[in-house]
């Protein structure tokens, strides 16, 4: 079973002209999966994110939540949980446990469920022995309390929207490889959204890239990086006169790293894989010798900014014109 299915979401916020946030996204999210949206500011990730949770309502499309339509809002409280970005998703006057107690009272849970359920997020996450307000806690440990009030529901579906931002590096590093046990042994089916691509990398089974409130990408994300992989290129060669002309260069906007001996190691992205025998040739023409070729495969983060770039609309004429200065 799907824990959630995403069909031809749509959400126009009227105004003048219409805002059009979310436009036709589609997708689908296995259980025990954790699946990433991607997407520059304004893309429509959260907005994506509030109509999946009916927090806002979509103009268009469906959202099943574990088989059922999320519109079924006792079922969707039963099986979904998030945690959004901000600071309201606890209260800062009350301690770890409080918070939890709190939360598993509105939702409900039976209390003998809920001393069991408290007792295990407090000891998963390290926070059994806090027993001051939350507001004098740490970021770090803010946000765990945050998740923590989140799984004391026990749903099995779990939306976090940028869980690690504003975390320094130390609570950073504590808090993914909890979100990771989450969905290895706890069996967590997670969504969700972050700028941070060490986190995404760390992290995601899938990568959604949406842009402009579409999807224009979905895949692993090493497969994410190798889109690119036919394209790009190390060329390693040793040249005559320990240099290629600037002309050469920058015609083929090729990045140069020296190695010593005469050789130098070129990074090029080729518009078409057909274009590295043509490269080849102009190397040759140089006297260039050919010591290596190797496809260059990008981090996650070059990727996804390479295909950001790439998807991003074509400037009109007169855009084009401004740029480049001209007037009429």
């Amino acid at each position: 079973m799907f824990a959630l299915e995403v069909h031809d979401l749509r959400k126009t916020y009227p105004a003048k002209p219409p805002v059009d946030a979310v436009q036709g996204v589609s997708f689908m999210v296995p259980e025990g999966q954790i699946v990433a949206l991607l997407g520059p500011n304004g893309a429509g990730k959260t907005t994506t994110l509030k109509c999946i949770l009916n927090l806002v309502r979509p103009t268009a499309g469906a959202v099943r939540v574990y088989g059922r339509d999320h519109n079924d809002l006792r079922h969707l409280y039963r099986h979904a949980a998030a945690v959004l970005e901000g600071n309201r998703n606890i209260f800062w006057r009350l301690t770890p446990r409080q918070n939890l107690e709190v939360f598993a009272a509105y939702a409900g849970v039976p209390p003998r469920a809920a001393r069991d359920a408290i007792a295990r997020w407090l000891a998963f996450f390290g926070l059994e022995d806090l027993d001051r307000e939350t507001r004098n806690l740490s970021r770090g440990q803010q946000q765990k309390v945050a998740l923590a009030a989140a799984l004391v529901k026990s749903t099995p579906l779990l939306a976090l929207d940028e869980p690690t931002l504003g975390l320094d590096v130390e609570a950073k590093r504590e808090l993914v490889p909890l979100i990771r046990r989450l969905a290895r042994e706890e069996g967590k089916t997670i969504l969700l959204t972050s700028h941070q691509m060490d986190v995404v990398e760390a992290l995601a089974d899938r990568v959604i890239v949406i842009q402009d409130g579409r999807v224009i990408v979905e895949d692993s994300p090493e497969g994410l990086r190798r889109l690119f992989d036919a394209q790009a290129y190390r060329i390693t060669v040793q040249v005559p006169d320990h240099a290629l002309p600037p002309a050469f260069l920058a015609r083929w906007h090729a990045q140069v790293e020296p190695r010593g001996n005469g050789e130098v190691t070129l990074r090029v992205t080729l518009p078409q894989a057909q274009a590295l025998y043509r490269l080849l040739d102009d190397l040759e023409a140089l006297g260039a010798v050919l010591r290596a070729v190797e496809p260059d495969l990008p981090d996650l983060e070059e990727a996804y900014l390479r295909l950001i770039r790439q998807s991003a609309p074509a400037p009109t004429p007169a855009s084009a014109s401004l740029v480049g200065g001209s007037h009429a």
